[in-house]
């Protein structure tokens, strides 16, 4: 780890506050220590901000890093080439001495590192920085580079030219995917002039993004990695990314289709208006959630024989409420590849979930099976791939796709279609616990009492499949106390208890 140069300022004040000696904080030669260090900080002083203040901050910190990274970046390239003008006026908040020079020190740092991590880093700094309920509500979630690469890998193994390939990220963020595929682009065309090379990008690489700093990013880093031939050609590129929501836009608008729809859809609860409800009630049954719309959407702008390539939460495989779209994208596309994420926390900053990889041809094919891998997240940009197999998909549409996690798996999912009884013809009958906790929590109580209950948590069931009443997680009590009405809420038969 880096040693952190901090005179007059203790360990316990570092996370609190900036430091006093910032001219002389980053004394490490390592980019990344740097970066790291320097989002650790802006994260403590973000905190110190009004929460409804904390989304301006948090652009003009980052337009500070942008400012040092471009600067950086083309002083390397021995040109004056001006930032690209933000895509939508900002509100413009003054910075103390202390945070610019972290800003600074972090853009700075940025610029030795490739570009695609730069993009990756700062990017999720910026996401860190936003207020966690925009977050949440939105789902603003940057795709780590390792991710992003082999799902790009998924789309051209199913047959992505990127010669000729028009593509969409409707959700671009701040270029996980526009930028990767945009260097792609240029690689493939190296033989051409540098004016054929923009104008072909310009044509065939496109994005929509609600967030207008997050596009204005996204541009940036295009932009950056264009560099060469934008000198060439002594002019910008064409603004790649439409400041929109997917959901808002006229499908009419790219009535052709593209050839490869990708990204890292938003995903939460969405309370839906009439007008979505009714444009996307192909797909929605229950509760809605925004991945699940944008992969009828992804659907429906690819061109026939095109690819959807998109990262999201494994929910919709099996959850009764996605029942519909799981039919959907059988009746309108032939479902290829499957590429588990091996870990749930750690992937996406802040987020504890499981995610999956997958790809589907536009179109039908007598092809019923998929493929199905595990991938482990690594440094370098790179997933450890581990092999599960071929594994075929109900007949029924909307049954739950039954897919091995693990490798180790594949035995137990194969064994699985041949049972000729399910657990409903032994009487039993699956179901949550009816609590949702974090909607009762003033009923949470340390100790038992007068109309208390003990609450069984899932922490209880251990792995070896034993038994033990526990509650000691964050925010886990043990016993709940119910009022008037809540007697739905007490379990009285005999059950199985599993671990979901």
């Amino acid at each position: 780890m880096m040693k952190v140069a901090i005179s007059k300022v203790g360990k316990a004040k570092r996370a609190a506050q900036w430091p006093e000696a910032v001219d002389n904080i980053f004394v490490n030669n390592d980019p990344l220590v740097t970066i790291e260090t320097g989002k650790t900080m802006a994260k403590a002083w973000i905190k110190t901000i009004a929460q409804e203040q904390q989304k301006d901050y948090a652009q003009n910190f980052v337009l500070r890093i942008i400012e040092a990274y471009w600067e950086q970046m083309y002083v390397q390239a021995n040109s004056k080439y001006p930032l690209p003008f933000l895509l939508k006026k900002m509100v413009s908040k003054k910075l103390d001495k202390s945070a610019l020079a972290v800003a600074e020190a972090i853009g700075t740092s940025a610029s030795r590192i490739e570009i695609i991590d730069a993009c990756y880093l700062i990017g999720n700094i910026y996401t860190a920085l936003l207020p966690a309920g925009l977050r949440s509500s939105d789902g603003i979630f940057y795709t780590p580079p390792c991710l992003s690469n082999r799902l790009i890998y998924l789309a051209e193994s199913n047959g992505v030219d990127w010669k000729n390939a028009t593509v969409l990220d409707p959700a671009c963020g701040n270029g996980a995917f526009l930028l990767p595929i945009g260097l792609k682009i240029k690689s493939v065309l190296k033989g051409c002039t540098s004016e054929r090379i923009l104008e072909h990008i310009e044509t065939h690489l496109h994005g929509f993004e609600i967030d207008a700093f997050a596009g204005w990013m996204c541009q940036v880093f295009i932009e950056v990695g264009l560099k060469s031939i934008l000198i060439q050609c002594s002019r910008r590129i064409k603004p790649l990314v439409k400041i929109c929501s997917a959901l808002d836009e006229k499908v009419c608008d790219y009535s052709s289709g593209f050839d490869l729809v990708i990204g890292n859809p938003p995903y939460g609860k969405l309370k839906l208006t009439e007008a979505i409800r009714f444009r996307f009630g192909a797909s929605l049954y229950g509760h809605a959630n925004l991945y699940g719309i944008f992969t009828q959407l992804a659907i429906e702008l690819t061109a026939t024989g095109g690819t959807i390539a998109y990262l999201t939460p494994t929910s919709f495989l099996s959850g009764e409420y996605f029942k519909k779209l799981r039919h959907f994208i059988r009746s309108q596309s032939t479902p290829t590849d499957f590429d588990f994420v091996s870990v749930r926390k750690g992937v996406f900053e802040d987020v504890l979930q499981e995610t999956v990889m997958a790809v589907y041809k536009n179109g039908l094919s007598n092809c019923n099976e998929v493929y199905v891998n595990q991938v482990t997240t690594s440094t370098g940009g790179y997933c450890k791939v581990e092999t599960s197999g071929k594994f075929e998909l109900p007949e029924d549409l909307s049954e739950p796709w039954i897919l091995p996690r693990l490798p180790t798996q594949a035995g137990a999912v194969r064994a699985m279609r041949g049972l000729n009884f399910r657990l409903s013809d032994w009487g039993y009958r699956v179901s949550t616990g009816p609590l949702v906790w974090n909607r009762h929590k003033g009923q949470l109580k340390e100790k038992s009492g007068q109309n208390c209950f003990p609450l069984v948590w899932s922490e209880s069931v251990l792995q070896n499949g034993s038994f033990k009443l526990k509650a000691e997680k964050a925010n886990h009590l043990p016993y709940f106390k119910f009022k008037k009405g809540d007697d739905w809420l007490v379990t009285r038969q005999t059950c199985i208890l599993l671990q979901r």
